[in-house]
């Protein structure tokens, strides 16, 4: 309450300063504050990932960083003015005073809005600022009542909302601008929400979790989560378990995370508030951009054999809110927690305190003909002619590759910056894995489901396979509005110094792409290799079915070297293509690169 009455003083002491001063001051004020706003609010998540956090401490970081975006050009640039343009232009007194109110008021919400931001930022113990806190805090009760009440579990804001106002000025300002081809609310579609959750907890536990310190080890579905009753040591009887289906029209989605060593806090401990995780996506391919925050966690003794996940209590609109500090479970650094998100939703990344973010493929749409909840999904079919052919066809045709559109029918293997052309006889369209994968506890950031794989990054010894205990994974899932072509390719080695530069500019970007006979470009979507790592056989997928992000997103391989790969060793890019397409061509992206003609191998999707 305090903190809102000293804002909405602030803005009328702000609003009248202006108004005294004419209105060519207050429209310069009026053009640099939201201009510096814009600027502050599009990029002080860099500045304190790159200069504050590093150098002091990280749970202070984005509200100082947010501060001194905002205030240092802020202050520079209207000294700046004030000693070139020496007049003001002569309008009449009426004029001048109702212009000069209006430009006025918008520039005090746009300067009280970053303050209030910043406020909200630092880590005031539960979140409460001068009486102000967006969500009441509320513990979870020991006898297993419900211990939340409406009132206190809906969210609160500020008078005026100056701090709404300003992140939505901003993010209408700085689209496109600060965030290449992804605007500032492709990342924060409710700014406010998340910096009021992140902070709601006890002023012990962190804030910030630096970039790398989260990854994804794996992500599926869940029929239900469990209400735990606490047992009665008096009576002698034991906790109670109450299975919970999903709300009607939503799927529970468990989410396992590895938390490294850098997401520890200046004490060395990892604690945290399950509201300081959110899922961000959106419902549907074209629907509005929304975020999600988990709704239970693995339950906390782990010494029972059953894995129950459990729903936590104080519930407004199925988002917790209940400020219960957790540790990984067990001691260790692994975190299982679930989300309820709606059928159609498609998520696009998880985030942890802020700025430990980890790209998450969607969630697999449950089909109106699947009848069965155990019935497996069949991605896109291959024909039987699309079987790959044998190592040994293989590596018969290595001299009968087809030649470049634009470059001599005899290639040299030195002296080429592409990086990457087409090995006749392999490019085919195909929804299989060269091995069906039932061991691969190197499974990092993956999504698996029903034995194909929807997204993620896998590793797995590749001749370790026949007896492995994991659920087994033999296809690559398909949009149903696409199909898979698996383009079979062989690395080439840059002979020059440039040449060097540039094939490794290509291997970076991964901006492949391949072109069919209308023109139209599909990129890159995944890749597979198979290679000898240090004696042993691997194999290593990267596939995303829904991909996200720009040029570079898909990540190099973990365990196998792109630039040591052999004629011998496989390296397939994978593109999703529309039906009935022929794909006639093949780049590795940039004028600086030839491109393979592809109309000889006759590579038709299927209908």
């Amino acid at each position: 309450m305090w903190l809102s009455l000293l804002l909405v003083a602030l803005i009328i002491g702000i609003s009248i300063r202006q108004a005294t001063q004419g209105l060519f001051s207050s429209l310069i004020m009026l053009v640099l504050t939201l201009s510096c706003a814009a600027t502050a609010v599009g990029t002080y998540e860099w500045i304190a990932i790159q200069w504050v956090a590093p150098m002091w401490r990280p749970s202070f970081a984005m509200s100082i960083s947010l501060a001194l975006a905002f205030a240092v050009p802020l202050i520079v640039l209207r000294l700046l003015f004030d000693k070139v343009i020496k007049r003001a232009c002569l309008l009449p007194a009426i004029v001048d005073r109702a212009g000069a109110g209006i430009c006025g008021v918008i520039t005090a919400m746009t300067i009280v809005g970053v303050l209030a931001l910043a406020l909200q930022m630092l880590p005031f113990h539960d979140g409460s600022i001068l009486g102000f806190s967006r969500v009441t805090p509320i513990r979870p009760d020991p006898t297993g009542a419900d211990s939340s009440a409406s009132e206190s579990a809906e969210e609160r804001s500020l008078l005026l909302s100056p701090d709404k106002f300003v992140v939505k000025v901003a993010a209408m300002l700085s689209a496109g601008i600060f965030s290449s081809e992804l605007d500032f609310h492709e990342h924060n579609p409710n700014l406010t929400q998340v910096i009021g959750w992140v902070g709601a907890t006890h002023g012990g536990v962190s804030r910030y979790a630096p970039p790398g310190s989260m990854s994804i080890i794996a992500t599926q579905e869940v029929d239900t989560v469990y209400r735990l009753k606490p047992g009665d040591a008096r009576s002698g009887e034991g906790p109670t378990y109450e299975p919970i289906p999903p709300t009607a029209g939503k799927t529970l989605r468990m989410v396992r995370v590895r938390l490294s060593n850098k997401a520890r806090d200046e004490n060395k401990t990892v604690n945290f508030t399950l509201r300081q995780f959110r899922m961000v996506g959106r419902q549907g391919k074209s629907g509005p951009l929304e975020q999600y925050f988990p709704v239970a966690i693995q339950q906390e003794d782990a010494n029972d054999p059953t894995n129950r996940h459990i729903r936590l209590k104080g519930l407004y609109k199925a988002t917790p809110v209940i400020d219960e500090v957790f540790a990984p479970r067990g001691g260790g650094m692994e975190i299982e927690m679930v989300f309820e998100l709606p059928e159609s939703f498609l998520p696009t990344f998880l985030e942890y305190k802020r700025s430990a973010r980890q790209a998450i493929g969607p969630a697999e749409a449950k089909s109106s003909s699947d009848s069965s909840a155990t019935a497996p999904v069949i991605p896109t079919s291959s024909k039987a002619s699309d079987t790959p052919p044998p190592a040994s066809r293989r590596a018969s045709r290595r001299s009968h590759r087809s030649t470049s559109s634009d470059a001599p029918p005899t290639r040299r293997r030195k002296g080429n910056v592409r990086g990457v052309t087409v090995k006749e006889g392999g490019t085919r369209f195909s929804d299989e894995l060269p091995i069906t994968l039932t061991s691969y506890r190197g499974l990092k950031n993956a999504d698996v489901k029903r034995g194909a794989m929807v997204s993620g990054h896998l590793i797995a010894d590749y001749n370790n396979q026949a007896e492995g205990s994991d659920p087994p994974v033999a296809k690559f899932h398909v949009p149903a509005d696409k199909r898979l072509l698996q383009f079979e390719g062989e690395k080439l080695q840059a002979g020059s110094t440039l040449g060097k530069a540039l094939s490794f500019a290509v291997a970076t970007l991964q901006n492949y792409f391949v072109q069919d006979e209308r023109g139209r470009r599909y990129k890159v979507t995944g890749k597979y290799a198979i290679a000898d790592v240090n004696g042993t056989k691997t194999i290593e997928v990267q596939y995303f079915s829904n991909p996200v992000g720009a040029i570079g997103g898909m990540g190099k391989f973990s365990k196998i070297n792109e630039k040591t790969l052999k004629r011998d060793d496989r390296f397939v890019l994978l593109f999703l293509v529309d039906p009935g397409a022929t794909i006639v061509r093949f780049s590795t992206g940039g004028a600086a690169t030839r491109a393979d003609d592809l109309t000889s191998q006759n590579l038709t999707a299927p209908d």
